[in-house]
This record gives structure tokens, sequence and C-alpha cells, in this order.
């Protein structure tokens, strides 16, 4: 059989394979509602946003994702390992945001340029989600819920605008990542080329049994459920943006935490923050190692709290782990019960 003709062939079974799977492995995830923030430079931002099931508290939550991933990071199409759903059933109001370019945030407006970077992420779509959560709720606070970038985010955020941050929990922020995770030259290719979510899609009815040991820096496979590590390939993972790639590369070659033209020093600035803080470490994550998180955690200005995992967790399965709901999830709760009033 001629290559004109086994080429088409072989496109179609991938095409095929990548519909079935994406079907037979389809998380949707369980907002209630999406509420739109739109940003200054046009971007229309998805936010699922779970209303509260108990006695509704006064102080919103908003869910901001990692690298590489979208709002299923912290709100799970499995319920049980949905972090916000969690919250929503203590009684607070949960946002969970994609970022642009991510999940139901990836229409680029014309015109707009795909080199973001985290000073786009801070500088412009933070204050939109913000603004958009005072529109639909009267409240001008919101209290932080980050993983890793995310975390990162909500510390650099509460910074800017404190006076909009009443608390960030950080989860597994990469304040000092360590350069050689992030000079992984696979990185910069997937990240190029756009093919991280599309090699997921593939690969994820084959994953959970093995992965490759570079892939341990970020999660480690014997603290996930098979099924939720598969439907977390299919409907969690997303392309990893250049720009936001380059500045990572940048922070970890010279050491630092702030701005990519280094004219805002955000490590610095931890020590002026007030607001509370909880920080999490996960021992065996290669992103954020725990030396790091402590280092901000010492830092930080405001009252502060201090968790570390158990020894098995890593950087993605701190939160998607097998004893997640457990040992990670009622921590949160409770620190921002304990920080949002009943109404």
């Amino acid at each position: 059989m001629s290559g004109a003709v086994l080429f088409p062939l072989l496109v179609l079974a991938i095409t095929a394979h990548v519909l079935f799977w994406r079907w037979k492995l389809r998380a949707p995830g369980g907002e209630d509602e999406l509420v739109e923030a739109v940003t200054a430079d046009g971007w229309r931002l998805a936010m699922g946003r779970r209303r509260p099931r108990g006695a509704p508290r006064i102080t919103p939550v908003l869910l901001v994702h990692g690298i590489a991933m979208n709002r299923q990071a912290l709100d799970f199409g499995v319920e049980r390992w949905s972090l916000a759903a969690a919250l929503a059933a203590a009684g607070l109001d949960c946002y969970a945001i994609d970022l642009r370019g991510h999940g139901g945030s990836r229409r680029r407006p014309a015109g707009v340029g795909a080199g973001w970077t985290l000073d786009d992420y801070l500088g412009l779509d933070v204050p939109a989600a913000l603004d958009a959560i005072e529109r639909v709720t009267g409240e001008r606070r919101v209290l932080w819920v980050g993983h890793s970038q995310g975390a990162l985010l909500g510390l650099a955020a509460a910074l800017r605008f404190p006076d909009r941050i009443a608390g960030v929990v950080a989860l597994a922020p990469p304040i000092r990542l360590p350069l050689a995770a992030a000079e992984q030259g696979v990185l910069g290719w997937l990240a190029h080329w756009r093919l991280l979510r599309p090699l997921a899609e593939l690969v994820a009815p084959l994953s959970g049994w093995w992965q490759p040991p570079r892939a341990g820096w970020a999660l480690q496979l014997g603290n996930m459920e098979r099924f939720v590590y598969r439907r977390f390939m299919m409907n969690a993972l997303e392309e990893m943006p250049p720009g936001v790639i380059g500045h990572f590369q940048l922070l970890a070659r010279e050491q630092r935490f702030g701005s990519f033209d280094g004219s805002e020093d955000w490590h610095e600035g931890m020590a002026a923050c007030r607001q509370p803080a909880l920080f999490v470490a996960a021992p065996r994550d290669g992103l954020a190692p725990r030396a790091g998180v402590e280092a901000g955690f010492a830092r930080w200005g405001g009252e502060k709290a201090l968790l570390v995992a158990a020894p098995e967790v890593g950087h993605t399965d701190l939160v998607l782990g097998k004893r997640a709901p457990e040992e990670l999830f009622p921590v949160v709760r409770d620190w921002l019960t304990a920080r949002s009033p009943l109404r």
C-alpha cells in the first residue's frame, strides 16, 4: 500500500482514537454558571462559579490554576477531587478562572500577540477577574487560592492589590524554581509547537501505568488514582505559553521572583504584605521544592501558616492525589472559612 494511501488512513485512525477517548474520558466541570471577565486588551476569560452549598459566607474565593493547566486543576470534573466543590460545600462562593489561552479562555482577540508573560496575567487578567467577581457579588475583596503558578500570582497580587486580596492560600508556589527543571529543552519545544495538549490527549487512554522519569518533577504517578490521572491528562492539561515559559526560565536563571523586566521584585515585596497567608509544600515536588516554599513563608510579612504534605506527595498530585480530599481540602477549607464570616 502506497504512502499516499497510508498517511490519510493513519490521520483518520488517530483522529478517531482521540475523538472516542475525548468522549470516553470526558469529565465536565460541575460549576453552577460561567462568569465572564473581560480584560483591558480584549481577552474574554471564563470563570466557573460554584455557589455556596452551606450557610453562605461573605468573602468570595478566586481559584487560580498553574502553568499548562486550566481551571479543572482546582475544580476537577470528578467531584471528589474538586477543591472548589469542597469549599462551596462549606458556604464559600467560588470562582475558578481560566487564564488567557487556557480552557474556556482560549480564543485570542484579534491583534493581540501570543507572547504574554506572568506580567500580563497579573496586570490584565487578575484585575478583570476581581472586577467581574465584584460585579456579581458586590464584594471588592477575595480570598485567593492558587496552585503553582497560580500561587505565585496570588502572592504578587497581594502586593499589587492589597485592598482587594483578603488572604492567600499558596499551594506549592515555585518561588525558587530549580534551574534544572526550568531549562528542560523539551519545554520550549512543546511550547513553540503547541504539542502538549495533543500529545496528552493521544496518550491519555494508556496513561497511569508509566510516565517518563522527567515527569516526576511535576507529578508523582504512584500518588494518583489511574482514573483521575487519565481524566487529568484528557481534560485539565493545556499548552505551555512560550512567553510564560520564557519568564519562568529567566527567573530560574537569575534566581529571583519578579516581573520579566526586573522592575518589580515580588519576593522583596512579600515582606510588606499584611494579609494572612497559608503556604503548602510537597516533599517530592521538583518544581516548588520545600526549601523554596519555606523561604517564601519566612519572607511573608503578614499572619502566616505552613503546611507540609505527606512524604510521598509531589507537585500536581498535591491537589489531585489519592488523599488530597482528606488531607489537603479540609485544611484549606478551615483556613478560608475562619477568614470569611457568615452572611
